[in-house]
């Protein structure tokens, strides 16, 4: 599903009038789709009382059209217009007709009046600004929304909370916050980037009759269940292990056995065929011991316990050989040998073999000249913040504002595929494309869960090695939808990355259903 700039909308407007769909058509199904969601969001219309807070324009026109359907469902509709409409308002009469009140708050008791009216109210409709908003907000709509948020009562936002950008997500402190946003047609960029910040609470996309191709145009995705379903591998009854590709991971160190294991252990859960551990001799037993179903491959180590590059760089090589794809850098540690070791890898790999690179191995990377230009083929990158930061010379503070543009521009000058990890994780191809994750959960960030989505990633690339982009979007999804299923179980404060690795089967099964 695509993702939009305000100046966005305006063309998918357009173009569906082009292809045989008013913007009335489109404004009444808007209207009535709002209706039916909020009496879901009620558990039913009949006999509850909703406030509507109409603005001047669009946006306050789909507010009357609900309140008109939530009439005819026996609610009991309060329309305030909060700043004046045109005259005659179309969409004032046939409201009004319906049995809807629409009072225009400076000649009905003002503010007083209308707090009382939301103070008696089951649900408050907010159908102000939209994505119409061109200016800080000022009284007197702070003041009407101050009222609101004193009153407590849910508010449901038509398109988009009166106070969001649509386009950056950035909420005014003197909007509206919304329980649940119900946005028209296709998500609005700005709280798809900062679905926290914006402040919109839920999303929802609602089905306004957009004509199929009037947004073919644009390259941002949100990332959705039907689309994470339409990503799914196949898996061919009868498949066997070669079928299903091999994935090979390369990591540990004695400080950091947990990540490679966590990473392999993701591999497996996601459907490769085969999973291979390259680690250090000195821990591939352990690793071993808490990871059993993959083939491990010791790695020879020098006298102080590092990777031997001679040894440990002939060991790697020859185990891409058989590999279908591979991930590089879980728990590899940052010593100047086995930075070194990466970049000669990543150098020498057959062209075609997909490569993840992650943690460690983003480090060896972001401490070399335009390395993007000796790195040989598809390759994903899984930076956090902090390691987008390193890669780019930025600082983190500069990296946060922008992660959507930064990707995509990263992704573009380097060539390869990046995932810029966080909440509403992007993933950016190097051919503008990008999509955007809808998993919010702060359970996520603690640490080997960015051990698993690179584990998740390789497994997922192992069985179909010539989609990188599209496999990294399917593992951001299903990682996310795991995370989600493991935050119901443990809670985000009790949920481990073991258990992000464990509630993995159910977030495929959860996918295929779509």
């Amino acid at each position: 599903m695509k993702a939009v700039t305000a100046a966005q909308v305006r063309d998918v407007e357009q173009a569906a009038v082009a292809a045989g769909v008013s913007l009335d058509t489109l404004m009444e199904n808007a209207g009535l789709a709002v209706a039916n969601a909020a009496a879901n969001f009620l558990g039913g219309a009949a006999g509850r009382r909703a406030v509507v807070l109409v603005g001047p324009g669009n946006n306050g026109g789909d507010g009357l059209v609900a309140a008109r359907h939530l009439a005819k469902m026996l609610a009991k509709a309060e329309c305030w217009v909060l700043l004046p409409r045109k005259s005659p308002d179309p969409k004032r009469a046939p409201a009004e007709a319906a049995g809807a009140s629409v009072m225009d708050i400076a000649e009905c008791g003002g503010l007083p009046a209308l707090a009382a009216s939301v103070h008696d109210a089951d649900v408050v409709l907010d159908a102000v600004l939209g994505i119409g908003q061109g200016r800080a907000i000022g009284e007197p709509l702070a003041g009407v929304f101050r009222a609101v948020r004193h009153s407590g009562k849910p508010v449901l936002a038509v398109d988009l909370p009166t106070g969001t950008n649509s386009d950056s997500g950035v909420f005014d402190p003197n909007g509206l916050p919304a329980t649940v946003t119900y946005m028209l047609g296709l998500p609005k960029l700005g709280p798809v980037i900062r679905p926290v910040e914006s402040r919109c609470g839920k999303l929802e996309v609602l089905d306004i009759g957009l004509p199929d191709g009037v947004d073919d145009g644009i390259n941002i995705e949100w990332l959705t269940p039907s689309l994470a379903k339409s990503l799914l591998p196949a898996r061919p009854a009868g498949g066997h292990k070669g079928t299903f590709g091999r994935a090979l991971i390369i990591g540990g160190s004695k400080d950091y056995i947990g990540a490679v294991t966590l990473a392999a252990q993701a591999a497996g859960r996601t459907g490769a065929g085969l999973v291979e551990v390259a680690a250090p001799e000195s821990v591939h037993r352990a690793v071993a011991a808490q990871a059993m179903e993959p083939i491990h491959r010791p790695l020879p180590v020098s006298t102080d316990g590092a990777l031997d590059p001679i040894g440990a760089g002939r060991g790697i090589l020859a185990a891409a050989n058989d590999a279908s794809a591979v991930l590089v850098g879980p728990g590899l540690g940052q010593s100047p040998v086995t930075g070194q070791l990466v970049r000669d890898f990543l150098a020498a790999k057959r062209e075609a073999l997909p490569t993840v690179v992650d943690a460690d191995g983003l480090n060896a990377l972001a401490g070399s000249h335009r390395w993007w230009e000796r790195v040989r083929g598809p390759c994903v990158l899984t930076p956090h913040p902090g390691e987008m930061a390193r890669l780019t010379g930025k600082s983190v503070a500069q990296v946060q504002p922008d992660r959507l543009g930064l990707a995509r521009s990263a992704a573009k000058e380097w060539g390869k595929v990046v995932v810029l990890k966080g909440a509403a994780t992007v993933i950016a191809s190097p051919g503008g494309r990008a999509r955007i994750s809808p998993w919010v959960n702060s359970g996520l960030a603690k640490g080997g869960t960015g051990d698993v989505l690179a584990g998740v990633v390789a497994g997922l690339l192992a069985q179909k090695p010539g989609d990188a982009f599209d496999m990294a979007s399917l593992a951001v999804y299903l990682h996310g939808q795991a995370g989600d299923i493991a935050c119901k179980r443990k809670g985000e404060s009790g949920m481990t990355a073991g258990d992000v690795v464990e509630a993995l089967p159910d977030a495929f099964i959860a996918a295929a259903a779509g």
